[in-house]
């Protein structure tokens, strides 16, 4: 405006004024059952050629870890019943933890074959032996969201799910609050019509 002082002032609207914030489509979320669970993991069992895919899964399902993160733990990351993640999507250290059995089967796996290496493709393929239909692409942080799920329809608090998962606004927490027992029952205790 400073320029145009001598000329007058041109009141313009800013052209952003007309335009409409972008609206993403929320993605919905594929979790395993209690039954797929199961399914899943005879299947590992049962053909699985990478003997890394089992522990890898059952840290997932116990922790909400990301593939990638409990691939890449470290021995020093188990100790006293908690995983520590590090080097995590968000950058932040996040501790979780564990039952005293899912640490000592860590353990036993590691001093038997040594720290996980890259095995998402054997789990794709144990998956693709089951009966489970997952969305595309959610193969493997389908096991993140069904620690989510689990966690809340049992009756887990939304802001603790959000420091176990590591997110970094409860907003984007917030895609699992309608898989809790009482979601939206407020509106009848508290709303104004009986």
């Amino acid at each position: 405006m400073g320029l145009l002082r001598g000329l007058g002032v041109i009141d313009y609207p800013s052209p952003l004024e007309l335009v409409k914030p972008l609206r993403v489509q929320e993605r919905e979320l594929s979790w395993l059952t209690n039954e797929q669970i199961a399914e899943l993991l005879q299947a590992i069992r049962t053909g699985c050629d990478n003997p890394h895919v089992e522990i890898i899964v059952l840290i997932c399902l116990a922790t909400g870890a990301r593939w990638s993160e409990a691939e890449k733990l470290k021995p020093h990351s188990v100790r006293n019943r908690v995983i520590t993640f590090s080097g995590t999507k968000s950058g932040k250290v996040r501790s979780v933890p564990i039952s005293a059995e899912l640490e000592a089967r860590i353990i036993r796996h590691w001093r038997e074959y040594g720290q996980p290496n890259s095995a998402i493709t054997a789990f794709r393929r144990a998956l693709s032996r089951t009966t489970i239909k997952l969305l595309k692409g959610q193969a493997a942080h389908a096991l993140r969201h069904t620690f989510a799920s689990h966690f809340i329809q049992n009756g887990g608090n939304i802001v603790t799910l959000q420091r176990i998962l590591g997110h970094s606004s409860l907003a984007m927490t917030m895609r699992y609050a309608h898989l809790a027992p009482d979601h939206l029952q407020d509106a009848l205790r508290f709303g104004p019509v009986l």
